[in-house]
């Protein structure tokens, strides 16, 4: 008992160590001024990209952006190690780094043409810049403060979305306009690219109202519930099939995981969904009924919208090169396989990101893959295991976390989670934070905890090392436009004969790599 007390009072000595650590650097700006404009720019760019100036049309501003936003957080990561007190831990970063390599090496017996690294160099940016950013977060301690960071401005931009959705909604009805999918959600060229978004959003929103400094704040409970019930709303008037399964997994697995102390976020997500049935029921269903005659509303069907052809297809790929895959992008130039695939419905990807990895880049990186998930898995059982008599208040958070990610993670079975730019751009934000929480869990390789002239040294490595991965990503950047250009192209010579070549891969126009 007398030792079992010690260990908890030497626990939770770490745990105000660590707060007050975390308040003194974030009154040094780490927050503040580098976390929080992040945070908001990301919101902004994925929500209200229609307010902001098209210098490259929606989706190709957002692509360009996400590309800019790894490279310059990349290298600002490295730089912020340099000033930490030390930077132990870095390895724990291992199986990222390994994922991250895993897309470039698997990329080089078979890709080819000018633009052969214009998309591996996207998947290996952004699982590298994650582990990069997570590991800054952590070195600093800083990421039960990022986290509420995050959900605090979260949950304002989805307060803003919903209540200007209700502006678009009163102008649909006013003028007579029944079907109502047309207009919301607005600002996104597909609706399915919002639902990526609620896949990410929706489990932090219940965070809002259990942590954090305005949970106990009547205006901000409103303004918490109106944006819930209006994302949902929302996602029922989608019908998006993909983020309610992906959603109802997360739950289950977080209960799982995490058993009572994940109650109340589930029991408040419970009435998040309950208001947006009623929502539902109210602007879908009752008032639409009484001003039109017929009331169009979609529903669920429990078919696979075409995407069964596309995934034996991408498995065929597969076991084409196996286990090496057939190229980065080769899913748009590759020979047809399958006789179901040649009379199916073409899109610039087969619907299921690990499938589409599989066929590109080999079944080696989904074994990478579920290397890294296993890893993880473990290292947040640990983490729960010796949170949970401490810390129950950073379990509720870490919950939250975990069920955002696992809900992305299984969406991005039967959509393209991990290509459209602004789905990417707030699961970096997601996937990030949950990483931090990540590397907190015991580990034995603490190296690159060193002092005196081997500190001097370290700190002088990681400046090196984000001087080679900005120049590095100037180097992919420059491609990236260069194919934007080659793509431009494209859209004037097959987009006029024939509009079905306007699918999204990359960019949202033009089909083809062109090696020439």
């Amino acid at each position: 008992m007398v030792a079992r007390k010690a260990t908890r009072d030497m626990m939770m000595s770490a745990k105000v160590g660590c707060r007050n650590d975390s308040d003194m650097l974030r009154r040094s700006g780490f927050g503040f001024v580098f976390l929080l404009p992040l945070f908001a720019c990301v919101l902004i760019v994925a929500l209200f990209a229609d307010f902001l100036p098209p210098l490259l049309g929606n989706y190709s501003g957002q692509r360009f952006f996400l590309v800019v936003q790894l490279v310059v957080v990349g290298g600002a990561a490295l730089i912020f190690s340099c000033f930490a007190p030390n930077a132990s831990g870095f390895f724990k970063n291992w199986p990222l780094f390994v994922l991250s390599f895993s897309f470039f090496v698997l990329s080089l017996p078979v890709s080819a043409g000018p633009y052969r690294w214009v998309e591996p160099g996207l998947y290996v940016f952004f699982f590298l810049v994650v582990a990069l950013l997570g590991w800054a977060i952590w070195l600093r301690r800083y990421f039960v403060h990022a986290s509420l960071l995050w959900v605090i401005v979260s949950s304002v931009a989805c307060f803003l979305y919903g209540a200007m959705s209700l502006t678009v909604y009163a102008f649909a009805i006013t003028g007579d306009f029944s079907n109502l999918i047309d207009v919301i959600p607005w600002g996104f060229v597909n609706m399915r690219y919002w639902s990526h978004l609620a896949t990410w959003l929706l489990p932090l929103l219940p965070l809002s109202l259990l942590c954090g400094p305005l949970r106990f704040n009547r205006l901000w409970r409103l303004l918490v519930f109106a944006a819930a019930g209006l994302w949902w709303w929302i996602l029922f008037l989608t019908t998006s099939r993909g983020s309610m399964v992906s959603l109802a997994v997360a739950f289950v697995a977080v209960l799982i995981i995490f058993g009572r102390l994940a109650l109340p976020w589930f029991l408040i997500s419970m009435r998040f969904l309950l208001l947006g049935v009623a929502i539902w029921c109210v602007l879908s269903w009752g008032l639409p009924g009484l001003i039109f005659d017929e009331v169009l509303v979609r529903g669920l069907h429990a078919g696979s919208s075409g995407r069964v052809p596309l995934w034996l297809e991408a498995f065929a790929m597969s076991l084409e090169n196996f286990p090496f895959g057939m190229g980065a992008q080769s899913w748009l130039t590759h020979t047809i396989l399958s006789d179901e695939y040649r009379v199916a419905a073409r899109f610039g990807h087969p619907h299921n990101m690990y499938l589409m990895w599989a066929a590109e880049y080999g079944w080696l990186l989904i074994a990478v893959l579920l290397v890294f998930i296993a890893v993880t898995l473990r290292r947040l059982v640990v983490l729960t295991e010796r949170w949970r008599c401490c810390r129950p208040d950073d379990l509720v958070l870490l919950a939250g976390f975990v069920g955002a990610a696992m809900a992305g993670f299984a969406h991005a079975g039967v959509s393209a989670v991990f290509m459209v730019p602004a789905t990417m751009c707030v699961g970096f934000a997601v996937l990030t934070i949950l990483w931090a929480f990540v590397l907190d869990a015991p580990h034995k390789n603490r190296a690159f905890g060193l002092v005196g002239r081997q500190l001097i040294l370290q700190k002088w490595g990681m400046a090196t090392a984000a001087f080679v991965l900005v120049l590095v990503g100037a180097l992919w950047f420059r491609q990236v436009f260069h194919y934007h250009e080659a793509m431009e192209q494209d859209l004037v010579e097959y987009g006029q004969s024939n509009s079905a070549l306007i699918l999204p891969r990359f960019w949202l126009h033009g089909n083809y790599p062109r090696p020439e």
